[in-house]
């Protein structure tokens, strides 16, 4: 996952990633750092602690119980131990475009490659927003505590409108 000297985070730690700066640059790698950690294939070690702590909004708890299904959906179909991590993340983060800002919220689309069910690849960008909680950027979660309404395909010519992650942030 992409980092920054300057923008954070600056502390990680028990699953979570911290410590943001309260600019731009702080939202969108907060975005990215808390995105990731709470998918179901982390496991609970990371998945817990950052829903309970770095996700916000009206649909947080509803978030929360949709990652833990999930997590034990595919527990059941893995035969993975309770509290291990399920399998990988087969995404690629490859860049961003900030749709609006603010200094205490931040709407944003992260661009990825994953596979596709018919083996090719497939770019998708999705919407997220973070909100700034006094001390650090936090996720709002998405309406029902899903992604699934914030994510569209990205076709090839529209991947220019955004900006690469780069080496060393």
């Amino acid at each position: 996952m992409p980092v920054s000297e300057r923008s954070g985070p600056r502390i990680s730690s028990e699953g979570q990633a911290r410590g943001f700066t309260r600019d731009r640059g702080g939202a969108v790698l907060a975005a990215v750092h808390i995105v990731v950690r709470v998918n179901p294939q982390v496991g609970p070690d990371v998945f817990d602690p950052t829903l309970r702590t770095q996700v916000v909004g009206a649909d947080a708890l509803a978030m929360r119980a949709q990652v833990a299904q999930a997590y034990d959906e595919l527990r059941g179909q893995t035969g993975v131990a309770d509290g291990q991590p399920v399998g990988r993340l087969n995404a690629t983060l490859l860049g961003y475009r900030i749709l609006s800002y603010t200094d205490d919220e931040v709407a944003l689309r992260l661009l990825t490659e994953a596979p596709s069910g018919s083996g090719s690849s497939l770019m998708v960008s999705t919407e997220v927003r973070v909100r700034w909680t006094g001390s650090d950027w936090a996720l709002l979660a998405p309406a029902g505590g899903t992604f699934d309404q914030a994510v569209t395909v990205v076709l090839d010519p529209y991947t220019a409108m955004f900006l690469p992650f780069s080496a060393g942030g």
